[in-house]
């Protein structure tokens, strides 16, 4: 939907009634009775749209019989009410209206009505049948595949930044992926450069002409710009466009009278193409991948990360996998800022966290709540789902496995790498699941590498790798790393492959035969492995620590570089 001037806007349509679903609600509406029956249901739903609040349940007698009226939360894909309360939910009717979130974003079903030259419209077709289903991964998800394309009909900046990364992840394809390795002077496509230069342009006019972007807009782009650099290898401005994201979202503030989001600097639309908590999901998600390859989170959104949390409760069923992967991250990285301050407590600066013990104790009930919401979303829908929907729920598995190794390993005392022996069938779990994810997802684009910005497979992998020493798995780990043609944000599966057979390869030097994780003596085992790639150059450098000498106390640090 086009923003227009204050004054000239025309009321949207809006359903004028919810009916909740047919446990709560039961529909009088029978097929054989026709248009006197619709008439009677549209009456009945308006009369119970707007329940007392002492009147949660009450009886209404329809047709000589009792009908129960149940104040109902719409959550799908099972109600609170029902769930709550042992009932079996029936699921919802045709005529429901759509979910809260996506009220007051751009209209429901993806307009074609894009204009532009032969070469525009290739590339934003493109990027609508290649690179959105790509990076919403496999869980899926709105954002790339609905809400952003009808955006960009609309806003110059983002239909720019599209062009741009359509056109660049074709000549990634092309190329087999290698593409940006090669070049060390810029880009290598001139129609992505001219409109990403366009987009960024685009997106300052406002603010030169002391106007204000909108919120949405500036943080949809930053996201478009990170995708941008990270294929063309350029990860420290990546990285500098998600921080930039997240710091703005810091700063806007919730207005409870004009129930509006308000920035000093940015303006707020009345109809944001995309919805300010979505975006908020998606940037801490973000945040969580750059603390992965960068030296731990930033800490001036310490608070932010702990008020998010609270308004982010795991709920008692998921309504999506989506919704179940961005809670398992975001609790998962709020987390993570109380244990990184463990590694420097004399930081007058770092605010007061959780010690190790109520760390963990707070990982597990929220492990365990996530856990619960997951299941109870898989009881219900597991059976109707989709065979890429079934390779979603494999990697929420892997992540769920990951989270408990670390949640049961936390460092209360001297670093021990023996201690992580005990999670070899964890470890083998993880492998078959991945393996099973990448036999299905070879066979329809067998050949052509896969571009996400969502680490799925590459660093779980990569993870084992380095933490489990039995030979057999960590070679199968290392063997599906070295097959797949996945890129994953900045981790590509091959060059991750050769810098996890190099970890393999310091530890069992001068092992003459090694059958089993025992076999790895605790002296020769290397910990806080870190790689940092350079893609342009075909190399990585390499840093880890381990102990001076086998009858050694302290660990020292170490770097070497890995060459493919």
């Amino acid at each position: 939907m086009p923003r227009v001037a204050p004054g000239q806007r025309k009321r949207a349509y809006r359903p004028k009634t919810r009916s909740g679903c047919q446990t709560c609600n039961p529909s009088e509406l029978d097929n054989a009775q026709g248009a006197a029956s619709v008439s009677l249901f549209t009456n009945r739903m308006t009369e119970v749209r707007f329940p007392r609040l002492d009147e949660l349940k009450h009886l209404d007698r329809t047709n000589g019989g009792l009908v129960r009226r149940v104040k109902c939360d719409e959550a799908r894909p099972a109600c609170y009410p029902c769930l709550s309360t042992g009932r079996t939910c029936d699921g919802y009717g045709p005529n429901t209206e759509a979910p809260p979130a996506l009220v007051g974003a751009v209209s429901r079903s993806p307009s074609m009505g894009f204009q532009g030259t032969g070469t525009e419209r290739w590339s934003f077709d493109f990027f609508r049948q290649n690179t959105a289903p790509q990076l919403s991964g496999f869980l899926g998800g709105d954002f790339w595949e609905r809400l952003l394309l009808q955006a960009a009909l609309h806003d110059p900046s983002l239909r720019h930044a599209i062009l741009a990364l359509g056109s660049l992840h074709a000549r990634f394809q092309q190329d087999n992926g290698l593409m940006m390795q090669s070049q060390t002077n810029g880009w290598t496509d001139d129609f992505a450069s001219e409109n990403y230069s366009q987009a960024i342009r685009s997106l300052a006019k406002p603010l030169s002409r002391d106007g204000q972007q909108a919120i949405d807009v500036w943080l949809i782009c930053s996201i478009l710009f990170a995708c941008l650099e990270t294929m063309q290898c350029s990860y420290g401005s990546a990285i500098t466009h998600i921080q930039s994201g997240m710091k703005i979202l810091c700063e806007v503030k919730y207005n409870e009278e004009t129930r509006r989001h308000q920035h000093d600097v940015l303006g707020t639309s009345e109809t944001p193409y995309v919805p300010i908590e979505r975006l908020e999901e998606m940037f801490v998600h973000l945040d969580h991948q750059v603390t992965q390859m960068v030296s731990g989170p930033k800490w001036e959104l310490y608070e932010s990360m702990n008020e998010y949390a609270q308004k982010r409760q795991v709920p008692a069923i998921f309504s999506s996998l989506s919704k179940a992967r961005e809670s398992l991250v975001s609790q998962w990285h709020v987390a993570s800022y109380s244990t990184t301050s463990r590694g420097d407590p004399t930081n007058e600066k770092l605010p007061v966290v959780p010690r190790a013990g109520a760390w963990q104790k707070k990982s597990t009930s929220i492990l365990a709540r996530w856990s619960s919401a997951y299941d109870a979303y898989l009881d219900i829908r597991g059976d109707n789902l989709t065979e890429e929907k079934r390779k979603g729920t494999a990697t929420l598995r892997i992540l769920r496995e990951l989270g408990l190794t670390a949640m049961m390993l936390t460092r209360t005392k001297v670093d021990d790498q023996m201690d992580w022996d005990v999670f070899c069938p964890m470890f083998r779990k993880i492998v078959s699941i991945a393996e099973d994810i990448l036999k299905l997802d070879l066979k329809p684009t067998e050949g052509t590498p896969t571009y996400c910005m969502e680490m799925s497979l590459v660093r779980p992998l990569f993870e084992v790798t380095c933490r489990c020493r039995d030979p057999n798995i960590r070679r199968r780990a290392i063997s599906l790393l070295r097959n797949s043609r996945r890129e994953e944000g900045g981790w590509h599966a091959f060059p991750t492959s050769r810098v996890a057979q190099r970890v393999l390869d310091i530890e069992e030097a001068g092992l003459l035969d090694v059958r089993c994780c025992e076999d790895v003596l605790g002296w020769a085992r290397i910990s806080d492995v870190e790689p940092v790639f350079d893609h342009s150059g075909r190399r990585a450098t390499l840093t880890y620590s381990r102990l001076g000498s086998e009858h050694g106390l302290d660990r020292e640090m170490v770097g070497e570089v890995v060459e493919w």
